[in-house]
């Protein structure tokens, strides 16, 4: 029998389109530095599935389906997402947020009782539908493991379903990203050009307004210097940002990116001085994360989600939601003070560097798959 048949078929089912599912699962595999386990990928979506995917399960060499799902309660990509489960013959199951994969997964587990069904809860409580809601309670009874990302997640799971819970069923594993490649940029000192940035979809969760009209206020008050806001993303809400930017006149100022691939992520993340994250809640934020490894000094919204990733003054800052005016000043405070940016963008990538590694994810979940 060969190697790669002995090992544990790990099969992970994860959202087609944009999103921090993607960047957790390639980073889990690219940790598995020892090549433990054998990894293959659904992905489902009512977008089609993105080529980055694609060229990033063929560069990793993991076998991949794609699967075209309609809104709603889908019957038959149910029963192909158990045709899947049933092709690739997995030990675990890794569901990747609160889906209607976990009827799937459990189909397959009746036939097959030894597999393992894994939950990664990732959006935040106060934002989930009552759908996500519905199908959490089904995740809660019938999944062996529910993953999420910080404590505070979990002890919402627990408020929210008591005795359902249990003991054992929460484990707690933050994201992680690999280290040697979102490294810091050292930029020539230029102190009068500084590029402020964003990424994320642009969805109503996301506080792109209160952003620009911070920025607006920043460029205002600092004439000599050359600024220029970048925000990085695609989504519902961009004429709504399309709008807001033409009416305050920034037009010129202001660069719309859309969709980046993860090396024009990793670009644009790199071009960077400061990172801003203006949300209405998260769980754990990959693009928090990201702008951390890469060493940049993060102002973000203090809210749930983001909080328990920020400690104020210590790894980055902290904004009240909502609030343009306090946004705008923490920013100017970056930008006339060279040396403040410098020292909060080392304390942020020091503490990536001992939370969010790839490898200490990595070896966390290996526990739960063994």
């Amino acid at each position: 029998m060969s190697e790669v048949l002995k090992r544990k078929v790990i099969q992970h089912m994860l959202y087609s389109g944009l999103g921090g599912h993607g960047s957790v699962f390639f980073s889990l595999v690219e940790g598995d530095v020892n090549k433990e386990f054998d990894y293959r990928g659904v992905f489902c979506g009512v977008v089609d599935m993105r080529e980055e995917y694609r060229d990033k399960c063929n560069q990793l060499e993991i076998p991949y389906q794609y699967l075209k799902k309609k809104h709603g309660l889908h019957l038959a990509s149910m029963y192909h997402l158990f045709k899947f489960f049933y092709k690739n013959k997995p030990s675990v199951i890794f569901l990747h947020g609160v889906t209607f994969g976990i009827i799937s997964a459990l189909c397959y587990k009746i036939i097959n009782p030894g597999t393992r069904i894994l939950v990664r809860d990732t959006q935040a409580h106060h934002l989930k539908t009552k759908a996500e809601w519905f199908w959490m309670f089904f995740c809660v009874a019938l999944a062996k493991r529910i993953v999420v990302l910080t404590e505070a997640s979990g002890e919402g799971i627990k408020k929210k379903f008591g005795w359902l819970v249990g003991k054992r069923k929460l484990v707690t594993i933050p994201n992680g990203l690999n280290m040697a490649k979102y490294q810091p940029v050292c930029f020539a000192p230029t102190e009068k050009k500084i590029a402020i940035g964003m990424q994320s979809r642009l969805q109503p969760i996301k506080d792109h307004s209160t952003l620009i009209k911070a920025f607006k206020i920043v460029k205002d008050k600092l004439p000599d210097y050359t600024l220029s806001l970048h925000i990085a993303g695609d989504g519902e809400t961009m004429p709504d940002v399309k709008k807001l930017i033409e009416e305050l006149g920034l037009s010129q100022h202001v660069v719309l990116y859309g969709m980046l691939n993860e090396k024009e992520l990793l670009d644009f993340m790199q071009s960077l001085q400061i990172y801003v994250h203006a949300t209405f809640g998260e769980t754990l934020s990959n693009s928090i994360m990201q702008a951390m490894a890469c060493g940049l000094p993060v102002i973000a919204s203090d809210v749930w989600g983001v909080n328990n990733m920020i400690n104020h003054d210590k790894n980055g800052w902290l904004y009240t939601s909502k609030d343009h005016e306090q946004l705008a000043d923490k920013i100017e405070l970056l930008i006339t003070k060279p040396k403040s940016r410098k020292a909060l963008g080392d304390k942020a990538r020091n503490f990536a560097e001992q939370n969010y590694s790839n490898d200490v994810m990595f070896n966390s979940y290996k526990k739960l798959y063994n």
